[in-house]
């Protein structure tokens, strides 16, 4: 029953990622699964906005 639950949640995460027009950091890292060091380097070098 838990793999469900956990599932149905990480649809509902994915959802609102979606939903949002602008994400946070913390948010964008998550959602491009980069992380946090790497998207700074991608932020700070303009290769992406």
């Amino acid at each position: 029953m838990e793999t469900s639950i956990e599932k149905r949640v990480a649809e509902l995460e994915n959802l609102v990622f979606l939903s949002k027009n602008v994400l946070s950091f913390d948010e964008a890292s998550k959602f491009l699964n980069l992380s946090k060091s790497y998207l700074y380097k991608l932020t700070s070098g303009n290769l992406i906005p």
